[in-house]
């Protein structure tokens, strides 16, 4: 319950068929857990609709019932939650509370830009947890498009630089479930 997790998507449920370039060997040995006896960051890329964020849920189920701090986020809102401890001069004290977790899972990276501080407050996480604690990003922004979010060149290669170092990547590619779903059904009207 403390992981925050918004649906409890298994791995088991999960349609492999769809994707490419993501093997369900590789995901079940993550599932392990040693990246996070590691400290290790899993960059999870590819278009919407691909199960990205399931996969990242199905990670973070497995690190709970090892008996992990997992703590599942929205991008969006963690930043949001930066800023306000900062306003409130508690940051300090979020940081540290983010650094006793085990794995922080950052869901959909890229779907707003963030403010300045708000990209500068991301970054300091993302630092204080380096080789602290596991990491899981999932993105629908290739690597080189991460600058139109954090907005600044050099903040974005310094987190790149950090968050790619000793990571597993796993682009995921193939089309949309929800596009492949909605077809389907206009198949079965028409």
């Amino acid at each position: 319950a403390q992981a925050k997790l918004p649906v409890l998507n298994e791995l088991s449920q999960f349609d492999w068929s769809c994707i490419q370039g993501v093997s369900k060997t590789r995901v079940l040995e993550l599932a392990q857990g040693g990246y996070i006896t590691q400290a290790e960051p899993i960059l999870m890329i590819g278009n919407p609709g691909l199960g990205k964020s399931h996969v990242a849920t199905g990670l973070a189920l497995a690190a709970c019932r090892q008996g992990k701090h997992v703590r599942f986020y929205n991008v969006a809102n963690l930043v949001n939650d930066l800023l306000s401890a900062q306003q409130e001069l508690k940051l300090s004290r979020f940081l540290a509370g983010m650094c006793k977790q085990d794995l922080l899972v950052l869901d959909e990276f890229g779907f707003i830009p963030f403010s300045r501080d708000g990209a500068n407050l991301l970054f300091q996480l993302c630092s204080a947890l380096y080789e602290r604690s596991a990491i899981i990003i999932t993105s629908n922004l290739k690597f080189g498009d991460w600058n139109s979010v954090m907005g600044e060149e050099h903040l974005t290669a310094a987190l790149l630089d950090r968050l790619t170092h000793r990571a597993h990547i796993l682009e995921f590619l193939g089309e949309s479930f929800r596009f492949r779903q909605r077809l389907g059904q206009q198949e079965q009207r028409g």
